[in-house]
C-alpha cells in the first residue's frame, strides 16, 4: 500500500507541475503577443503618419507644377496628386487601423499566397546576407590596415595597379 500511496503523490507533484509549467508558458506567449501588438500598433501609426507627410509634400509639389502654366509639368502635377491620394489612403489606413485588424491582414495573405511570403523571406535573407558580407569584409580589410605597418613604396603602388595584391595572401583565393 505504501508504494501505491508514493505513486499517487508523485503522480500529483507530476501534473502540478505541469499544470504550471504549461500555464507559465501560456502567460510568456500572451505577454510576447501582447508586446508584438503594441510594436505593431506604434510602427503602423508611424508609418501611416510619414505617408500622410509625403503626401502633403506631394500636393506641395503638385502646386508648384501647375503655378509654371507649362502643359508638360501640369501633366506631371496630376501624376502627383494621384499618387498623394493614395498615399493618403494607406496612410490613413495605417494611422486608423489596429495591430488585431493589421495582423489578420497579413496572415489572411500569408494563407492565400504563401509563396510570396517565402519569396520576400527568400530576397530579405539574400539581401541581408550581401549586405552583411559586404561591411564585414570592408571592416576587416580596414581592421587590418590599422594594425599593419605602412606599405613600403612598392607595395603601395604595387596594390594600385594588382587589386589582388592588396589583399593578404591568406585571403587570396586558390584555384
Amino acid at each position: 500500500m505504501d508504494t501505491d500511496t508514493t505513486k499517487t503523490q508523485v503522480a500529483d507533484v507530476v501534473d502540478s507541475a505541469r499544470e504550471k509549467t504549461q500555464e507559465q508558458a501560456s502567460h510568456a506567449v500572451e505577454k510576447g503577443r501582447g508586446a508584438l501588438r503594441t510594436q505593431v500598433d506604434t510602427r503602423s501609426t508611424q508609418a501611416g503618419e510619414q505617408a500622410q507627410s509625403i503626401a502633403d509634400t506631394l500636393r506641395q509639389t503638385a502646386a508648384q507644377l501647375r503655378q509654371t502654366g507649362d502643359e508638360q509639368k501640369t501633366r506631371y502635377a496630376g501624376i502627383a496628386d494621384q499618387g498623394a491620394d493614395r498615399l493618403e489612403r494607406v496612410g490613413g489606413y495605417l494611422t486608423e487601423s489596429d495591430a488585431e485588424e493589421l495582423l489578420s491582414r497579413v496572415e489572411e495573405v500569408a494563407r492565400r499566397q504563401p509563396w510570396l511570403v517565402g519569396g520576400t523571406g527568400l530576397i530579405l535573407g539574400i539581401a541581408t546576407a550581401r549586405f552583411l558580407r559586404a561591411s564585414s569584409t570592408d571592416r576587416y580589410y580596414r581592421q587590418q590596415r590599422v594594425h599593419e605597418a605602412p606599405p613600403t613604396s612598392w607595395e603601395s603602388s604595387r596594390s594600385l595597379i594588382e587589386p589582388e595584391a592588396a589583399r593578404p595572401s591568406a585571403l587570396t583565393p586558390t584555384v
